[in-house]
């Protein structure tokens, strides 16, 4: 239960800043909301808590918040916080949603929604075309200016594949509504993936767009796909740490298990300090890298350098070489000619992030002295600065990889959704719908949402407003047709 039973100035008694214009709550309850990912308990736990972050309980013109809450089951809606005033309607339907919303104007300070009953293609489909329009300007016009509002969805099944239906419904949002962030619920009972879609009712940057299934080239076939891992990342050397933006071994380790077997050929074309080389040696497969910077290329040289030394039991079995060069021009690489792979498994730059001079990330390494971006050569997809030129460019480098992939081998895309100047870039969700199109040799296979337990929470906008920690990332799974 969160603690609720705290003065308006519970924050800045804990923390120095500005007083909490947003809720009641202490700053261990304020810093566990924060995380962008949660295991599910049950929809009254998460309403309590949504609610307790969202509102005050008395605003400081001395009136209660206003919240309503749309669908769900068996909410008991005095296990809320008073003062508060809640309404609860447990209709599911769109249309009884929508004439609910109408009845109020500018009236709500929180809103939530169940839309967990969209779970196939065809209700997503019909949903886009006839009531998601209606939902979202009725939502938008029944809520104070500025307020907060989140709607619930689900993935259609129990592991990380099928048509991601939640992000279809967060696009087709964003002409009335600005989109600032998922939390994702892992609902271990079952291994389904709750999104947790908050807005806030003013106009967002970004145009709304609707993407429909039939779009897409989605894989139906029989891929048992992890719906979320959280991995322990080993120790890093003082050399390995230079690198400004690494996944874990063992994450790799897990997806070449399910998608190769020993002898079968790994490729990594942004290999970093070689993370996907070494996960493939030590599961007895072959592999190749491709690194643009020089450091990073040496580094990881040098660490399969210490994996293949020879042992008391002979030589390794398997081979791995990285090779200095630019993902963005494959065909250049001379030891790349005739040479194709059963699996690719790799990390983009998360558009600018590294350059990003405000962002946390970029703060805590200025002050141990470690490098703050991956390189300043002209041709790192990282240094640029416009977001469709980097999706065009970074596309543009994955159709050249897949024609190196053999036929029916799965592709491993490494990402996560960003936030710059208080705009949400859904990076992962844009990734896939390039990847994807009808005319493309890609099929989306589903997403593993690789959970970090073991990053600290950083206190952004404490009392402020809503910004959450991105502790989920997306592992996209593509299948070559």
């Amino acid at each position: 239960m969160i603690d609720t039973e705290t003065s308006n100035n519970n924050l800045t008694k804990k923390r120095s800043g500005p007083p909490n214009r947003m809720n009641d709550l202490i700053y261990r309850d304020w810093m566990k909301f924060q995380k962008s990912f949660f295991r599910f308990k049950d929809y009254q736990n998460l309403i309590e808590e949504c609610v307790c972050f969202f509102t005050k309980a008395i605003w400081p013109d001395n009136r209660p918040s206003q919240t309503l809450i749309i669908g769900f089951e068996d909410i008991n809606k005095e296990m809320i916080p008073k003062p508060r005033q809640i309404e609860y309607k447990s209709v599911k339907s769109i249309g009884e949603i929508v004439k609910i919303l109408k009845q109020k104007e500018e009236y709500y300070d929180f809103v939530l929604i169940d839309l967990t009953n969209i779970d196939s293609e065809e209700k997503l489909a019909d949903f886009l075309n006839n009531d998601a329009d209606l939902l979202f300007y009725s939502l938008r016009r029944s809520m104070v200016t500025f307020r907060y509002c989140g709607v619930v969805s689900k993935l259609p099944r129990t592991n990380g594949s099928g048509f991601p239906i939640p992000w279809s419904i967060a696009f087709s949002s964003r002409n009335h509504l600005r989109l600032r962030d998922e939390k994702v619920g892992l609902v271990e009972a079952t291994g389904q993936i709750l999104y947790c879609l908050f807005m806030q009712a003013e106009d967002d940057s970004e145009l709304a767009k609707k993407v429909f299934p039939n779009e897409l080239s989605i894989f139906n076939g029989n891929i048992e796909i992890p719906s979320w891992t959280i991995p322990k990342s080993p120790p890093r050397s003082s050399i390995e740490v230079l690198h400004p933006a690494k996944f874990p071994e063992t994450l790799v380790e897990e997806f070449i298990k399910l998608f190769t077997k020993p002898g079968d050929n790994v490729f990594d074309p942004m290999a970093g300090t070689g993370s996907t080389l070494i996960a493939a040696l030590r599961n007895e497969r072959n592999a190749i890298g491709v690194e643009l910077s020089p450091e990073w290329a040496s580094i990881g040289q040098n660490r399969l350098n210490y994996e293949l030394q020879p042992t008391l039991f002979g030589e390794p079995l398997q081979k791995a070489k990285m090779l200095q060069g630019d993902a963005t021009n494959l065909d250049a690489i001379g030891q790349l000619n005739g040479v194709y792979f059963d699996y690719v498994v790799t990390s983009p730059p998360y558009w600018s992030m590294l350059t990003n001079p405000g962002s946390e990330n970029q703060r805590n390494r200025r002050n141990k002295n470690l490098p703050l971006t991956y390189s300043k050569d002209q041709n790192d997809l990282g240094n640029i600065q416009d977001y469709n030129d980097f999706l065009d460019k970074l596309v543009n480098v994955y159709d050249d990889v897949v024609k190196k992939l053999n036929s029916g081998g799965v592709i491993t895309i490494v990402v996560k959704n960003v936030k710059r100047n208080h705009i949400l870039y859904c990076l992962a969700w844009d990734l896939t719908i390039r990847l994807c199109q009808k005319d493309k040799l890609l099929e989306y296979a589903g997403t593993t949402l690789w959970c970090q337990d073991d990053v600290g929470l950083k206190p952004f906008a404490v009392g402020t407003h809503w910004v959450s920690n991105i502790l989920h990332q997306y592992c996209l799974h593509f299948r070559k047709k």
